[in-house]
């Protein structure tokens, strides 16, 4: 059983599943006081399916890019967790885990998030309908420098580009705990706890 954490934008999950059966899936506007609602909504879960986070084989958690204040709560709890319980901590990429929910679309995919200051995330993946690799580095870039021809699917993030032309464009308006949970299971992404951190781009 894991527990996955996802808290890199606006709407903030908590997914805990097992054996790809989904036990809860629960998604929140993110409120003041975060810090605290977080822990609140972990404790709360827990005691509804009356759990016990010792029996969780791994926390699995979002390091960004994102929101720089959401994503670093989010690895402090998981950390937390992972301590308290002497569990692994597996982590990833915001961009990895939204490309990987669109897996089964067979060509390109184009993930672009808002990063704020009028700049971007910016990773492409070349997808064969079941698995998904990167064709790109993650970049962060001016949103006027996005060029506006893309192939293949786009999925965009609190964000739009005029003059777009694609074969697809998708705007995500949910977190991706559960994908993301799958995708660092997938990879065994397991990280050092004691030096796992939120990614943060520097602006350009």
């Amino acid at each position: 059983m894991y527990l996955a954490i996802d808290t890199f934008s606006e709407i903030f999950e908590i997914c805990i599943f097992s054996q790809n059966q989904i036990l809860t899936r629960q998604m929140y506007f993110k409120k003041r006081q975060f810090s605290d609602f977080l822990p609140f909504k972990l404790k709360q879960i827990k005691d509804e399916l009356n759990i016990d986070y010792s029996s969780l084989t791994g926390v699995i958690v979002n390091k960004g890019p994102g929101s720089y204040t959401g994503v670093r709560v989010g690895v402090s709890v998981a950390k937390s967790i992972a301590y308290s319980f002497n569990i692994p901590v597996y982590a990833f990429l915001s961009v990895d885990a939204i490309a990987y929910k669109y897996r089964v679309y067979q060509g390109y995919i184009t993930v672009i998030l808002n990063a704020g200051k009028k700049e971007a995330y910016f990773r492409q993946y070349l997808s064969d309908g079941s698995n998904i690799e990167p064709v790109s580095n993650l970049k962060l870039v001016k949103q006027k420098d996005i060029y506006t021809d893309i192939s293949g699917l786009v999925v965009l993030k609190n964000l739009q580009i005029e003059n777009l032309v694609s074969n697809e464009v998708v705007f995500l308006n949910e977190s991706v705990a559960y994908e993301g949970g799958l995708f660092a299971l997938k990879h065994n992404l397991i990280e050092d706890m004691y030096k796992l951190e939120p990614v943060y781009l520097r602006g350009l």
